[in-house]
């Protein structure tokens, strides 16, 4: 490939006055210092067979065959070097690629399990190890051969405007003359365009904006979606802008094209004369501009970086796509779909050998995990350019795969069927009682929606490295709400989801609000109810004209216990608050009245609050009038309707039974009243709202009296209804 291009920037360097004092040598020396690779090979060849085991001349002359991709040069003297023990660590990995080029994956895994400089030893290890799956999906590709190549360098080839392929190539003009590369000794490399004729052919390539190509490389090219704006990579030739080395590095320059002129040629703002920044690709939507550059802060050699458009059509800061796509190795030939995957040629991942074609999909500007292409995309030589029309169907990629790893062909790419990334889940949703398999539920990831066949199975590929949100619905089932994630290292690319469903019961909470003085049903009560084994609150609809209201329970089955606080309210009504409790031990309705006394009293003088909001009897200790925590609680019931009601006045009275003396229970009745309604106003109520008198037994309910010589024949709890106290509202003020 046209190492002048894809910059592999990265040289072993040496300290030269170690080496020999051959003249031979040191004038290779000085050509492998300015990057004249081409002409320092002869050079060290010469020197090489005089001194056939000179480590730095085998370090050197390897490194100018990596650089001009002679394979073969690098296997021996790579191979030498390790062999001896005169290797750095570094020359293993140079060693092991050579090997995965020439096809020899069983002798590289030696080599790049020694390899500990970084990851690309473990990946290429991984990669040998699994060749396998870099074949599965070869059923999806179809490629042949670009009709215009030539015995030259032809490579990134872009579908331009429907009808136009630019693409790059280092094809020359004349046979007798021409400008040629130090690096390679190849000609420099520029863009070219061919077009359909009026029968729909493809015709002969001519040079793109011939009038504007510079002396040295120009291209790779890619152009916004109305083919306005065009970008392409370029060497300057102005020699201020040479970089402190003495090169000139590749710069993305962007313009316009209008009425098939080209205007407002410029070089990019975040382009410099110390690094290189080249192979741009522009999103759909024309915001984003990916490329590859060496500047610094990087992973190592060329990175994938992006920047973005502001609102006054300027591109911002330079950011790295982080170590998910970024290694040691190289990163390069960036494009980009309308949906966001993104294609990139790498030499750090785990793949075959070469520059092997990856793709990733973008989120949020992050992007995900990395997946290889795979055969026949990717070979054991260098793949590159990778750049699909905008239908997904078509494209193009580059290889030197045709000569053994040589000129670069660009290839035709049919997309036969769409190749999905990522680990396979199969689901299977059973009936939790029966264990049948159920057909037909519907199943959501994230936002995505599916449904399992007739057999109740569902399989899907799910992205790597990602959480989803799963729900899992059925009618008359409980949904499912789970999660599934794709961030486990575990190597299994194909797992099982089973899920189970259980059968709602259908159950319908029922009830009755009734006005406690006529028994009629109220209109409009709004009824609230707490949970409270999952502390959730909602409200249910407000009863209808007859008082009633019905609402589905969701989530509940049989077995289940309910556990419900209870509040009832409508204005002018005393609310009520109560505890609702209730096994669940069959399908349909749950009737609450069973249990609760539902009833509501409206806020009027005459009326006993204690009955209203179901105030239970408050206890004294014998003989005493102190308050106990557990009449506390019931007191405090009356303190919220107070501050709920500030126009009421109560009297509080306090009743006892027969037993004992009469003048007796009535002074400890006064004395009860008094302390009960004297805690009410140390809650905050005004003591002139609340008064309290006790009446002894003077007002039994029954006839169970017991003065004097008559003996009571009642029950305790009969003597029980008249041990009470009542909370009368006496006036609503104004």
């Amino acid at each position: 490939m046209n190492k002048s291009i894809i910059l592999f920037s990265i040289i072993s360097l040496l300290a030269f006055e170690n080496v020999a004092q051959n003249p031979t040598v040191k004038s290779a020396n000085k050509l492998y210092s300015s990057k004249l690779y081409v002409q320092a090979i002869p050079k060290y060849e010469s020197a090489l067979r005089k001194d056939s085991a000179n480590a730095d001349v085998l370090t050197n002359l390897g490194d100018c065959y990596r650089l001009t991709n002679n394979n073969r040069g690098q296997l021996i003297c790579y191979g030498k070097l390790v062999k001896t023990g005169k290797a750095e660590d570094i020359h293993k990995l140079y060693y092991g690629q050579a090997l995965m080029e020439a096809g020899k994956y069983d002798d590289a895994k030696k080599y790049m399990e020694e390899y500990k400089g970084d990851k690309r030893g473990e990946a290429f290890t991984k990669a040998i190890t699994n060749l396998q799956k870099f074949s599965k999906n070869a059923d999806a590709y179809a490629l042949k051969e670009f009709m215009h190549n030539s015995k030259f360098d032809d490579f990134s080839a872009f579908t331009f405007m429907n009808d136009k392929i630019i693409f790059t190539s280092n094809r020359t003009k004349s046979t007798w003359i021409t400008r040629r590369h130090g690096w390679t000794g190849n000609s420099y490399c520029h863009m070219f365009m061919t077009e359909k004729n009026e029968f729909g052919e493809y015709e002969t390539p001519a040079m793109f904006i011939a009038e504007y190509a510079p002396k040295f490389n120009d291209g790779p090219f890619c152009a916004s979606k109305d083919g306005t704006n065009i970008f392409f990579t370029r060497n300057s030739t102005n020699k201020k802008d040479q970089s402190l080395d003495g090169s000139q590095k590749l710069k993305i320059m962007q313009a316009t094209i209008l009425n098939d002129n080209l205007q407002s040629l410029m070089v990019l703002k975040f382009n410099s004369n110390e690094y290189n920044c080249a192979h741009p690709a522009l999103s759909a939507d024309g915001k984003t501009l990916y490329f590859a550059s060496d500047m610094g802060g990087g992973q190592g050699g060329m990175d994938l970086y992006y920047c973005k458009k502001d609102a006054g059509g300027a591109w911002g800061s330079p950011i790295n796509l982080g170590e998910k796509v970024n290694t040691k190795g190289n990163e390069l030939f960036p494009s980009i779909t309308e949906d966001n995957i993104l294609y990139f040629a790498s030499n750090g991942h785990e793949g075959l050998g070469g520059l092997d074609i990856y793709e990733t999909k973008i989120r949020d500007d992050k992007a995900g995990k990395v997946y290889n292409m795979g055969k026949p995309v990717n070979s054991e030589h260098d793949d590159f350019a990778y750049n699909l029309n905008a239908d997904g169907k078509k494209g193009f990629l580059s290889s030197n795969r045709k000569n053994g790893g040589m000129n670069d062909d660009i290839y035709n790419v049919d997309v036969l069927r769409k190749v999905s990334r990522g680990k396979t889940v199969n689901f299977i949703i059973k009936d939790k009682n029966t264990q049948e398999l159920l057909p037909l539920t519907t199943i959501k990831l994230n936002t995505d929606s599916f449904m399992t066949n007739e057999k109740g199975e569902f399989q899907t590929v799910l992205e790597e490295d990602i959480n989803y949100g799963l729900l899992v619905k059925r009618e008359k089932y409980f949904e499912i709400q789970d999660s599934i994630s794709t961030k486990s290292s575990t190597e299994e690319e194909e797992f099982t989801k089973t899920i189970e469903l259980e059968v709602d019961p259908n159950l319908t909470l029922l009830a009755g609000i009734y006005d406690a003085k006529t028994g009629s049903g109220i209109e409009g009560v709004k009824i609230k109810i707490k949970d409270l084994a999952i502390s959730n609150d909602f409200e249910l609809l407000k009863t209808e004209k007859n008082g009633e209201y019905r609402k589905p329970i969701k989530g509940k089955k049989i077995g289940d216990k309910l556990l419900y606080l209870v509040t009832i309210e409508k204005e002018g009504y005393v609310t009520k608050t109560l505890n609702f409790t209730y096994d669940i031990k069959k399908e349909g309705e749950i009737q609450m009245n069973e249990l609760l006394a539902l009833t509501i009293g409206k806020v009027e003088v005459g009326m006993d609050l204690a009955k209203m909001i179901d105030i239970k009897p408050i206890y004294f200790d014998l003989g005493k009038s102190k308050i106990r925590p557990d009449a506390a609680i019931e007191l405090n019931k009356v303190v919220a309707i107070m501050k709920e009601y500030p126009n009421m006045i109560i009297e509080l009275g306090a009743h006892t039974d027969c037993r004992g003396g009469a003048a007796a229970n009535l002074k400890l009745s006064g004395a009860r009243a008094v302390a009960a309604a004297g805690y009410i106003v140390k809650q905050g109520i005004d003591k002139t709202r609340i008064s309290g008198k006790g009446y002894g037994e003077s007002k039994l309910l029954n006839t169970c009296g017991c003065e004097g010589k008559v003996k009571s024949t009642c029950t305790e709890y009969e003597h029980s209804v008249n041990r009470r106290t009542e909370f009368i509202i006496v006036k609503l003020k104004n």
